[in-house]
């Protein structure tokens, strides 16, 4: 089922629309009251207020004294002239009413009969009135031409300014609590938590915020402090282990020596050799899981034809490709032995094997390829778990590794911030890439 409006995805773009939502919907209601309770304009302009006044005036005066109100009139308000007539009102000489002609009707009250006089399609105003005072006496009322001029038009009202202020001051202060006091420590504790990797230990997550995100955090700092601890446990126990067992491998060695028949002495001589090198093997990747980085500026192009160059002297056909200067920040033998892992990897099921540099929106990445029967996709994260071999994914039933060399240069690569991948090589074969963020090491680095 589809929604037709989803909310934002982010906290703090939600906590905006409630602010904004909420601040509209009580100023929508203000405004509903403030416009029900003003007062209702009557149609027409407000000049006709002063006619409507002369008009009653003369009504309510004798009939000897109404001359004298009618010139007092005209002397006070050159824009109207009024005259009194004794001939009624004439409804047959009068033109049809114009749009705010009907102003006048209300303003004069019961008793009273306007008629506006003639007046062209343009205008908007009648030219004048014909008025029929309630004792039946006329009063006509010409409007001078142009004399009210248009009208002034509505200035911008405070009230609607004052409320924009303040739906913009409420909006921006609430947003910026929102996104500081709130969402700015949601985003830490879900950034620390992604990128949470026991290869590395970084420092402890901040707890700040509200509560729940503060316990939240402190819940998540014990716990990377108890992996990290079990981790540190299970390496030291496994290092023991495997250091423990080159002495009983040693001494087999030499009791094989006395062993008289060939045949059995050299099945003897390769399971123990078989053994040892998986001994070493699981050493070299404990002392690599529990090893500190040195960190410091190297040309990363030179140490890769350097690996290339030294398989190639093997009788391997290994080539580098890419630039002949890269110089970056981290550790050089770390990702020496990483690299050689995978070119080990590669030389072992391909023929032809291609270490490359280049650089792509900010990331250098490392790839090795080769043109080996490849790996199929649905194996590839299984492979980069630790003694987790590749030779049945490959085709190959011969064992040479024991399924740590990708798992060792995985935990070099995040150790530096990147990560490897597994990728096809086109037309076939197995492409692996280490993906590192550039680091541009000080000048004095590239001196």
């Amino acid at each position: 089922m589809t929604h037709p409006f989803r909310l934002p995805a982010r906290i703090g773009s939600q906590i905006a629309l409630l602010v904004v939502g909420v601040i509209g919907l009580i100023y929508l209601i203000l405004a509903g009251v403030l416009v029900w309770q003003a007062p209702r304009d009557r149609p027409g302009p407000p000049a006709f207020e002063g006619i409507a006044a002369i008009a009653k005036l003369v009504a309510a005066a004798p009939p000897q004294q109404r001359q004298l109100i009618v010139e007092a009139a005209n002397k006070a308000d050159e824009r109207f002239r009024f005259a009194l007539s004794d001939k009624g009102f004439d409804p047959s000489r009068s033109a049809p009413r114009p749009m705010d002609a009907d102003g006048m009707a209300p303003r004069l009250g019961s008793g009273f009969t306007a008629w506006p006089n003639a007046a062209t399609e343009q205008d908007r105003l009648p030219r004048g009135f014909s008025i029929q005072l309630p004792d039946r006496t006329g009063l006509d009322v010409e409007i001078i031409a142009g004399a009210m001029g248009a009208p002034p038009p509505r200035p911008f009202s405070m009230l609607v300014l004052v409320t924009i202020i303040l739906v913009g001051l409420n909006i921006g202060a609430l947003t910026l609590w929102a996104s500081r006091g709130i969402t700015a420590p949601l985003a830490r504790f879900a950034s620390a938590a992604e990128e949470f990797s026991i290869d590395r230990d970084p420092s402890p997550l901040r707890e700040e915020g509200p509560i729940e995100v503060r316990t939240a955090a402190r819940a998540l700092n014990r716990l990377r402090d108890r992996i990290h601890a079990l981790f540190a446990d299970r390496t030291r126990m496994l290092a023991a282990i495997s250091h423990d067992l080159r002495t009983p491998i040693t001494r087999m060695r030499l009791r094989v020596e006395f062993i008289e028949d060939d045949v059995l002495r050299g099945q003897f001589t390769r399971d123990l050799e078989h053994m040892d090198t998986m001994v070493q093997g699981a050493l070299s990747y404990l002392r690599g899981a529990s090893r500190r980085e040195k960190r410091g500026a190297f040309d990363l192009s030179s140490l890769l034809q350097t690996v290339a160059d030294e398989f190639s002297d093997m009788g391997k056909a290994t080539r580098y490709e890419g630039p002949r200067r890269a110089v970056t920040i981290g550790d050089a033998q770390q990702l020496e032995r990483a690299v050689t892992n995978l070119v080990e990897n590669a030389v072992r099921y391909g023929n032809d094997v291609i270490v490359r540099l280049r650089e792509e929106a900010g990331l250098l990445l490392i790839e090795v390829a080769d043109d080996g029967p490849g790996i199929p996709e649905v194996d590839r994260s299984r492979l980069l778990e630790p003694f987790m071999r590749g030779d049945e994914a490959r085709g190959r039933i011969d064992s040479e590794g024991f399924g740590l060399g990708l798992a060792i240069a995985q935990s070099i690569a995040a150790g530096h911030d990147g990560k490897l991948t597994l990728h096809d090589n086109h037309p076939r074969g197995l492409l692996v890439r280490i993906s590192l963020p550039r680091q541009s090491p000080p000048a004095s680095a590239n001196a």
